[in-house]
């Protein structure tokens, strides 16, 4: 069975997530089409899910009974169907298993096939780490060999960043972060059995709260040192802030939970969310309060100060 056929199947029950692989066939018996109440409802499921057959990002969804809902696509590629077999693409941060009952004979042959066991992994392969050369940028999205994937919101050195973890917003600083290469043991690399990621010696995890960390005692600690001696320095670090509390608020993937505490905290810090009213009131000085030394901060209050008018 092709990797294409198969589809990739996660059931939502009150919160409780499972995860399936299914054909196309089981798919529809499983999921229940016929219960739609047209057959203009049930082909616009279908329709919905072949739409994943061209866009690798997208997932059908449906409701069919209350507290009930089914996201599913099709597979595009060996990465995509390990990435879901180890749950990056489930919402809870609970692990959720494949539930290997209610999947299709012919995929877990097919997972057999390829030697990919049903939590993602390799099934009795042993790999070999080839390093990569590669140069990190803030904001860039890297996906590790663990099957996760991370966005850069600071490059602290040329190898610590400090990474945010996608869907479930959790802040980590890796420590000596590597580009490899990871293929078979013993076979020769090539463009079908190399797959490329990161990996570092240790980490540090934090929350998913902005307001909870201390950004500036990470710099200080894993980063280069960079001595704030100037107003100039100063607020460069307040806007290096607003931005990247901004990246997280517009991330169509992060969690409502984690937009909402880094909107909290972009409120606290600077009380509002848009990008002129802030850039106004860094010029004006508004936020040059905490600068030591610095000169006596404006008395008037700053146009656009406790704006709530586009908060959710």
């Amino acid at each position: 069975m092709e990797l294409n056929k198969i589809i990739l199947v996660t059931e939502n029950w009150k919160g409780t997530e499972t995860n399936m692989l299914l054909t196309f066939e089981d798919y529809k018996a499983q999921m229940r089409l016929h219960v739609f109440d047209t057959m203009n409802e049930a082909a616009d499921a279908i329709s919905d899910l072949y739409e994943s057959l061209a866009d690798k990002d997208h997932w059908g969804e449906f409701y069919y009974i209350a507290n009930k809902s089914v996201s599913a696509r099709f597979c595009n590629g060996e990465t995509q169907l390990r990435q879901f077999l180890m749950g990056d693409f489930n919402s809870t941060d609970q692990p959720v298993l494949l539930n290997e009952e209610r999947c299709s004979h012919a995929c877990l042959d097919t997972l057999k096939a390829i030697g990919i066991g049903t939590d993602g992994r390799s099934a009795g392969i042993r790999y070999q780490y080839e390093p990569v050369e590669r140069t990190f940028s803030q904001g860039e999205i890297l996906h590790n060999l663990n099957g996760k994937d991370y966005r850069v919101i600071e490059k602290l050195s040329e190898r610590n960043l400090l990474l945010m973890k996608q869907r479930s917003g959790e802040f980590i600083v890796a420590v000596g972060v590597g580009f490899f290469a990871r293929f078979p043991k013993g076979e020769l690399p090539t463009a079908d059995n190399k797959i490329y990621g990161i990996e570092w010696n240790h980490g540090i995890y934090y929350g998913s709260v902005p307001s909870y960390i201390d950004f500036q005692r990470i710099r200080e600690e894993y980063g280069e040192k960079r001595e704030v001696k100037t107003l100039d320095d100063f607020r460069t670090e307040q806007s290096e802030k607003f931005y990247m509390l901004r990246k997280i608020i517009n991330n169509p993937l992060m969690e409502e939970s984690v937009k909402e505490a880094a909107e909290n905290s972009m409120y606290k810090d600077f009380s509002t969310e848009k990008e002129d009213v802030f850039r106004n009131n860094l010029i004006d000085g508004v936020y040059d309060g905490d600068f030591f030394g610095s000169p006596e901060v404006r008395k008037d209050k700053p146009v656009g100060f406790f704006d709530n008018s586009r908060r959710r």
